[in-house]
């Protein structure tokens, strides 16, 4: 019996997913762990099938498209490991980052782990370790520029969330690009909701694990490179697909009074008329960074350390949509002026 199963869930994506598979075998070997690689296909369609099937995973499971919930469930029932590692077709684990992410598995209170996530090959531009929902969160994403308190919010979420960047420690929430679990927490508190079509299948699914009284954690030497993003945009269903998904956790979480708040506040809520920002931030040191959200909330936000300058274009061309963006402080949050990116 491997010692882990990775299942890897793709849709539209197989050049990606190739990349993905090969750095998880890499990293078994690196780790000493016998694995298997479990290959999960959601709808690509023929024309990818050949390509997927030529990838090297132990196990090649074409389905419907399910949902990334769905993949990942698929590919649980396929697997005969103890140790699980969820990820998405577009992530590739640098040399060293599984292994840390398995020892922290060995504390029995802890559901899941994840990595450090970031969008460039340099390892610079970081990525959120996770945003759940949570209604005074979304009230405060969907009132964007009017929202009270806005600076105050970003700052105690930035200072912590610089720290799990660099330290980890226990978090509200994982990002499920790359999860890591044990079958017995999955036996515990069940498979992913395959009525979430895209998103918040994690956060639901963590919602359970904390209520069953285990931690989440984020492990800070493990790093992994995840081009967000990438089959969500080949798919032009995405957006109602996300839209559903959101609809449903707020009905479930918030009842209807708290969805109509949220959509009150999405029908007021203000993007503010900013500058635009530099084509280069300078080296302001390793205490300060840019901070770089499509949410005029700057909740969640990807950042760069100013221990070196940081050119703007770049940045923006990752994430392929405007953003907003700002320096902060990284001891305390302190957010500095708006400003806008187009890439």
């Amino acid at each position: 019996m491997p010692e882990a199963s990775a299942i890897v869930v793709s849709h539209r994506s197989s050049a990606e997913a190739a990349q993905a598979v090969a750095s998880v075998r890499s990293e078994f070997r690196e780790a000493g762990l016998s694995g298997e690689v479990i290959l999960v296909d959601c709808g690509s369609g023929p024309a990818e099938r050949p390509a997927l099937e030529a990838i090297a995973a132990d196990r090649f499971l074409p389905i419907d498209n399910r949902g990334y919930s769905g993949g990942l469930n698929a590919g649980i029932s396929a697997s005969r490991s103890p140790l699980l590692l969820f990820c998405n077709a577009d992530v590739r684990f640098t040399r060293g980052s599984l292994a840390p992410l398995v020892e922290a598995l060995g504390d029995p209170t802890t559901a899941a782990v994840a990595p450090v996530q970031h969008a460039d090959d340099a390892g610079r531009v970081l990525l959120p370790t996770g945003f759940g929902a949570g209604f005074g969160r979304d009230l405060a994403q969907a009132l964007g520029d009017r929202a009270p308190r806005r600076r105050a919010r970003f700052a105690r979420h930035a200072s912590r969330q610089w720290r799990l960047w660099t330290e980890g420690g226990p978090a509200d929430y994982l990002a499920g690009s790359v999860l890591a679990t044990r079958r017995d927490v999955v036996d515990a508190i069940g498979r992913f909701d395959e009525r979430f079509p895209f998103e918040y299948e994690e956060t639901e699914w963590e919602d359970r694990a904390r209520r069953a009284g285990y931690l989440l954690r984020v492990v800070a030497p493990s790093r992994v490179r995840h081009a967000s993003g990438v089959s969500s945009s080949r798919n032009p269903a995405t957006e109602e697909r996300r839209r559903r998904g959101r609809d449903l956790y707020r009905r479930r979480r918030f009842g209807p009074l708290g969805r109509g708040a949220l959509a009150w506040a999405e029908r007021v809520g203000r993007v503010p008329s900013v500058a635009a920002a530099p084509e280069r931030f300078e080296r302001e040191g390793p205490g300060r960074a840019v901070a770089f959200s499509p949410n005029p909330s700057m909740l969640p936000f990807a950042a760069v350390s100013l221990a070196e300058p940081v050119e703007t274009a770049p940045v923006g061309a990752l994430f392929g949509m405007p953003l907003f963006a700002g320096v902060f402080s990284v001891a305390d949050g302190a957010l500095g002026t708006l400003l806008r990116v187009f890439p």
